[in-house]
């Protein structure tokens, strides 16, 4: 398994990372920190993950936030551009979960002929809360989300990981027993890693979030895998397109550190 800028590769398959953007908070973004030195500027790149294999169909992990946001995202569908890829070619198209950094692309940019899979708690949570981007996905694509279910296999070799918490049905990715990918399990790499007891502002239930992240940093590190997230990266490398989305944990003290795969 090899790890090269924006590519992880193994055994023929490739996993591109697609940077969308970014967004900025103060320090309220982590409520209480635990006594941990937090930087002025919380930097939260925007990154959704492209997976190739030969003979199939891409499969994309989030969309980034289409047009939602103004010029602090948007950048995903240029990134399939370049790859050459418009939207309609992607065959699987998987929501983490429906914030508008995750979901908003799909408001503006297409993907119309995909096979779109989201969480079945997180479709039910979000159809009952009054949230205009969730609400919108919800209600343009009803007839053809698939109901996503903890282990299930959506494609060759792609099983389900439910990772709830940041949102009642955030769901990930483990891609064939060698990559995790977490959404927003892990936000910062070098704030949530060395505690991850630390909640942000956004998660809609705090204990169970930090619940799922204990619990999902133990079985990455036992299964010895390579994890990407919707946000965090090599701990210094938040700002701008290029930083190493690609990560291995260490135990460090009574928490964690992010090493480059």
């Amino acid at each position: 398994m090899q790890a090269t800028g924006d590519i992880l590769r193994w055994d023929g398959a490739e996993l591109i990372r697609l940077y969308d953007g970014a967004v900025r908070f103060g320090q309220d973004f982590f409520p209480d920190p635990r006594g941990t030195a937090l930087p002025d500027e919380v930097v939260l790149p925007v990154q959704a993950y492209l997976l190739r294999r030969p003979g199939d169909a891409p499969l994309l992990i989030d969309t980034g936030s289409g047009a939602l946001y103004g010029d602090k995202g948007g950048r995903v569908v240029r990134a399939l551009a370049a790859l050459g890829l418009a939207p309609d070619d992607i065959g699987d198209l998987v929501l983490t979960h429906l914030h508008g950094d995750h979901c908003g692309g799909l408001l503006s940019d297409g993907y119309a002929a995909s096979r779109l899979h989201v969480g079945a708690v997180e479709a039910d949570y979000w159809a009952a809360q009054d949230h205009a981007a969730s609400a919108r996905v919800l209600a343009e694509n009803a007839s053809r989300i698939r109901r996503a279910q903890d282990g299930e296999e959506i494609a060759p070799g792609v099983r389900v990981w439910g990772l709830p918490g940041h949102t009642p049905g955030q769901i990930g990715l483990v891609i064939d027993d060698r990559v995790g990918v977490v959404g927003d399990m892990l936000h910062r790499a070098d704030i949530q890693l060395a505690d991850p007891r630390i909640a942000t502002k956004f998660d809609v239930d705090p204990a169970q979030a930090v619940a799922t992240r204990l619990a999902a940093l133990e079985r990455i590190a036992a299964e010895g895998w390579v994890f990407c997230a919707g946000h965090a990266r090599l701990p210094g490398q938040e700002e701008g397109a290029t930083g190493q989305p690609f990560l291995r944990l260490q135990r460090a003290g009574t928490g964690w550190q992010a090493v480059a795969a």
